[in-house]
Parts: C-alpha cells; structure tokens; sequence
C-alpha cells in the first residue's frame, strides 16, 4: 500500500515533466532547452515513470522488478509525452482482465488456518524425484548406498513420519541399511524415555499451570513412543494407559487446559472410547482449539460407531480451505 501511494505522486512528476518537454518541442514557450538537455530530461522523467508503474502495478504483474521497470521505461521513453500515462493506463487494463480470465486451477488458497495438513495441491504433477515415497524408495530403490544416507536422515524427521519409514528399513536386505535404522529406532526410544523421566522427576516439586504443562508434555511423549512401538499389542495398551493417565492428570489440575482435552480425545479414540473422545473433542473446540482440527477426528469416531449420517453432517462442517487437498479430499469425495 505505501509503494502504491509513493508511486502516484512520483508519476504526477514524471507525467508534468513530460508535458513541459511535450509543449516545448511543439510550441515556443520561451524556454530555450539544448537537444542534450531535453533527451536528458525525457529520459530521467521515462525512468522516474518506470519506477513508480512499476511500483504501483506490482500486485496486479507479478515479476521480477528490473525487468519490468526496462520493459515500462522502453515504451514510455519511444513513446513521448503519452507514454507514461498509456502504459500505466494499457498495463492495468490488461492484467485485470488476464486476471480476470484466468482459467486455471487454484492450487493454494490464502487462509487463517494453520492446520492445514502438508501435502501437494490436488491435480499438481510432481516432480520425478518425488513421484515415490520412502517406503516404495526402500522396496524398489536398489541404490543402497543413497538409501543408507535418505535412512541416517530420518532421525532429523519428527518420530509419527520417521516411524514407519524406520520399521521398514529394519526389514531391508542390505545389512547397513538395517543396522542404522534399529539402531535409530533403538535411541529414540530410549531418548523419549528419558525425558518422560525427567518430567516425572520435575512433575514432584511443580505446583499449579506448571505441573499441568509438565503432565500434559509426559502424555506426549508416551503418544510419540506409541508411534515407535504400535505393532506390540502388549506396549500399544499400555502405552495408551500411560498417556491417558497423564492428560487427566493434567486436566485435574487445569481443566481449562484445551491440549489436555485434545490430546485425550485421541488416546480415546485409539482405545475405541468413542463417546468419551467425542465428548473430548467438542470440549477442546468450545476452549478454542481450531474446528478444524476436531472435525476430522469426530468424524472417524462417528464412521466406528456406524452414524454415517453424523458422519457426512461432520465433514460437511469442514471449512472449505481445509477440505481441498489430500487426504482429507479424498475421504469428503468418497462420503458425498
């Protein structure tokens, strides 16, 4: 907005120095002006012009700058006197109805949601090297050594996404490739392990809005270790049993605490306690966490317990910046 306003005035000056150029070359006015001098003139007032185009019209041409200001300041300079004001006029008559016409898909959509998952837009093509996930690079991939290097990568990957790439890995015929993934597995799990001893230990002497943070960091970390270990039935229940004493701890002490009641109405609804993780998520939405973010869930719960029609009315409540892409897409378009 401050470049648009700065522009205006800059180009009423390029715009009157032209004028007086204009009347002087057509007219005696009186003012003697050498031919150097007034092809120096014309063309400080055609860069001046540029500038301010350029400056004004920059959400309405997208571009780099530099070209488009020698792209204005050659038709304002060839073409005198008019020239500032036609391309100016030409140009933002032109885009608008470019803009106008625009007949492509909209691939991203500006919005207050910052929730929204991380996946490409629908109907982009990918790139080649991205045309196959981690897990079909570890089944058909047989360049070991660069898969051996993507593996020690993963431990820069937060432990829900480097989980299922690492499991698989373990499994791997080429010998390096296992080793570094179970022992990468091995130390995240020992690394979630001591921290959750840790906030145990500072869980003991903490009072108030603390202790519930603490508690609430401790459920985490046991739903992260659930993520490295849910293929073992026996670690799986107890894991969940752990996380959730750790949230209602937390909610004993902060009721108000909307994490709290987030993070419950998932380890809920792992356990299949529907009702219960319902009842967690609509409270986590009336504390204001984003309804987006709960609808999904309520809408899982409600397909486990066969109300499809809930179902279809939660989905239907999805804002529309949230329902466009993958994977969400994908399930609204099977239930319409």
């Amino acid at each position: 907005m401050l470049r648009s306003l700065f522009g205006v005035p800059v180009l009423c000056v390029a715009l009157a120095a032209e004028f007086v150029l204009g009347a002087h070359l057509l007219t005696d006015i009186g003012i003697s002006i050498t031919r150097e001098l007034w092809l120096g003139a014309h063309t400080l007032a055609t860069i001046l012009a540029a500038i301010s185009i350029t400056s004004m019209l920059h959400n309405l041409v997208p571009g780099r700058r530099l070209p488009l200001i020698l792209l204005f300041a050659s038709l304002c300079f060839f073409m005198p006197f008019v020239g500032a004001l036609g391309t100016c006029l030409a140009v933002t008559f032109g885009a608008t109805i470019a803009n106008g016409r625009h007949k492509d898909n909209i691939f991203w959509q500006v919005t207050s949601n910052a929730d929204l998952p991380f996946a490409a837009p629908i109907n982009r093509p990918l790139p080649k090297l991205d045309s196959r996930g981690f897990v079909e690079q570890l089944a058909f991939d047989s360049e070991t050594d660069k898969l051996y290097n993507k593996v020690a990568a993963a431990k820069h990957i937060r432990n829900s996404e480097s989980a299922p790439i690492l499991k698989n890995a373990v499994g791997h015929s080429n010998e390096r490739i296992r080793l570094v993934a179970y022992q990468m597995l091995d130390k995240k799990v020992n690394n979630l392990n001591r921290e959750i001893q840790r906030l145990e230990s500072d869980a003991l002497v903490a009072e108030g809005i603390g202790k519930s943070n603490i508690h609430l960091q401790i459920a985490n970390n046991y739903w992260e270790l659930l993520t490295l270990e849910d293929d073992e039935p026996v670690a799986r229940e107890e894991l969940l049993m752990k996380a959730a004493g750790q949230a209602a701890q937390s909610l004993a002490i902060e009721p108000g605490n909307v994490n709290g009641h987030f993070l419950l109405g998932q380890i809920y609804l792992k356990q299949g306690h529907t009702e219960m993780a319902v009842r967690s998520f609509e409270r986590s939405v009336e504390l204001g966490i984003s309804p987006d973010k709960a609808m999904p869930y309520i809408a899982e719960a409600a397909y486990k317990t066969r109300d499809f029609k809930k179902l279809r009315d939660t989905l239907d409540n999805i804002s529309p910046a949230f329902r466009a892409y993958p994977p969400m897409s994908n399930v609204i378009e099977y239930w319409a």
